[in-house]
């Protein structure tokens, strides 16, 4: 018998529990992790809706489902056992689309934090059972996923299941199997065999008891509701007395009181091996995110280093931005003088503004090629990292779209060149006037040199500026490094969005059990 002080504490234990399977999510869409998911939603529920309102209010009502496939009349026996139409029973299926709770007077008060009230309507009446919580559930085989999933986790929440199905259909695949687990996960279960003849009855009765003696549940209660007919209407009282019987027995033995004393023999053994699969699958999904952004930054690694090295060595000014050097730097060409060293005129503004001309031409084909040669970088990057998101087990569809809307290559071509402009201006401005060029025609001329431009990087060093090529060509490099990786956080960005889970509190939690089992 388990004390005050265990149970608070073992109460404790299971409040951290549902707090780690809060925060043990699994977004990825990888193999498996659908179907642990609805195992991590199944064990949460079974824990905050089943075990721990046991464990914190003495006497709680028994909560009992009737749940069973479409057209079982389910919502007829839920009537007809309170007596009254409180759930809406029909022909036209589904009928029950919100789950029906009836509770006693007497339990309104210890069932108000209950989790079982959040999942239905509630409706409190004095013909409902003292001391038992009885749920009309949606149908387990509902055309309704929604319908689907409520069901199953009302099986979850509840202490007892009845299994209600029908002469023509016990042997539905979906409803046994569902049966079939929850009798596995130690769920209590009753069969409420309806709409039986009485000429039928003992070769049915004969069947489903071997069917049921083949999975182990040959001491499972079978109650039998005697064939009215299709109806809309509640059933003779008399037709429900085995099943309101049998549950005032469940009533009065507060079955829940019972699940609490046998939780550590049956459930904690398998409770830690759940948490510690779990943390496995969300360690995984976090390995995976993790694994991915590896790969988009591994796949910038190559690009990243070319652009880098095309500006570090000046390459960019190779082919058309040095034959327009050329043109302008040849025998009376507006830069010839130049070129030859001699000596200008300060007074010689409107030549000054030739030169200043002539060098944004051809700076402007250096220019020109920096942005080809990065745009068609950012393109070929993104084709990698797809590729290589595309091969991954996860299912990267949806991240590798969104990276793709927040990649704006025009945007980051135009900042990056941009920024770089401002890096050349800034170094212009750091040194004094040149009777050449202006400061723009000057900063021009030594983006050209950086951008390997033949002749300009002589005609820098007749201007003054020599030592500032290497840091043009260096804050060059970066510039383009920065705009790569900013493609790269596109993605990253996305990944960082992705709500995976804490598997290490799920572990921490397994381990407080282990000295329980």
């Amino acid at each position: 018998m388990k004390t005050p002080q265990n149970r608070s504490d073992l109460a404790d234990l299971i409040a951290r529990t549902i707090s780690a399977l809060d925060n043990a999510r699994l977004p990825l869409d990888l193999p498996g992790s659908m179907q642990l998911n609805d195992a991590r939603k199944r064990l949460r529920t079974q824990l905050a809706a089943r075990i721990l309102p046991h464990l914190r209010t003495d006497g709680l009502p028994t909560v009992t489902v009737l749940g069973g496939s479409s057209g079982a009349g389910k919502s007829t026996i839920f009537n007809s056992l309170l007596g009254e139409d409180i759930s809406p029973a029909s022909v036209i299926r589904p009928t029950t689309r919100t789950p029906v709770i009836s509770v006693h007077p007497k339990d309104t008060k210890v069932m108000e934090d209950h989790a079982i009230a959040e999942m239905g309507r509630v409706v409190v009446t004095d013909k409902a059972i003292p001391g038992l919580i009885l749920v009309d559930a949606p149908d387990l085989d509902s055309v309704d996923a929604n319908n689907r999933e409520i069901s199953r986790r009302l099986l979850d929440a509840a202490d007892f299941w009845l299994f209600v199905t029908t002469a023509s259909r016990y042997g539905d695949a979906l409803a046994w199997q569902t049966l079939v687990d929850a009798n596995e996960r130690g769920m209590s279960t009753a069969i409420v065999l309806n709409r039986v003849s009485l000429e039928a009855l003992p070769k049915i009765r004969a069947d489903l008891t071997e069917r049921l003696d083949a999975v182990d549940m040959g001491e499972v209660p079978l109650l039998i509701v005697p064939d009215a007919g299709p109806r809309d209407s509640r059933l003779d009282p008399d037709d429900v007395t085995e099943i309101r019987d049998w549950l005032h027995v469940i009533a009065s033995t507060r079955v829940g009181e019972v699940l609490v004393e046998k939780m550590s023999d049956a459930m904690l053994p398998d409770l830690r091996r759940q948490l510690i699969e779990l943390s496995e699958a969300v360690e995984m999904q976090a390995n995976s995110v993790q694994s991915l952004a590896d790969r988009a930054k591994a796949e910038a690694e190559q690009p990243m280093s070319k652009l880098a090295s095309n500006a570090r060595s000046g390459r960019y000014g190779q082919g058309a931005p040095t034959t327009s050097w050329l043109t302008f730097a040849s025998t009376g060409g507006v830069l010839d003088s130049l070129v030859a060293g001699e000596k200008p005129r300060v007074s010689d503004g409107r030549k000054k503004s030739q030169r200043d001309a002539a060098a944004k031409t051809v700076f402007e084909g250096v220019r020109g090629a920096i942005e080809v040669g990065f745009s068609q970088a950012v393109v070929t990057l993104q084709g990698k990292i797809d590729k290589s998101w595309r091969e991954d087990m996860v299912n990267t569809e949806e991240y590798r779209d969104e990276a793709a809307k927040r990649i704006d290559t025009s945007e980051i071509t135009k900042d990056v060149v941009e920024q770089w402009l401002e890096d050349l201006a800034k170094a212009v401005a750091a040194v004094p006037e040149n009777p050449w060029f202006t400061r723009e025609g000057t900063a021009a001329l030594l983006g050209s040199a950086a951008g390997g431009v033949n002749g300009a990087e002589t005609a820098l060093r007749t201007v003054g500026l020599g030592e500032a090529l290497r840091p043009a060509r260096e804050s060059l490099a970066v510039r383009l490094e920065d705009g790569i990786s900013r493609v790269v956080d596109a993605y990253t960005s996305v990944l960082d969005e992705i709500p995976v889970g804490n598997g290490r509190q799920l572990r921490l939690r397994a381990s407080e059990y282990r000295d329980r089992v």
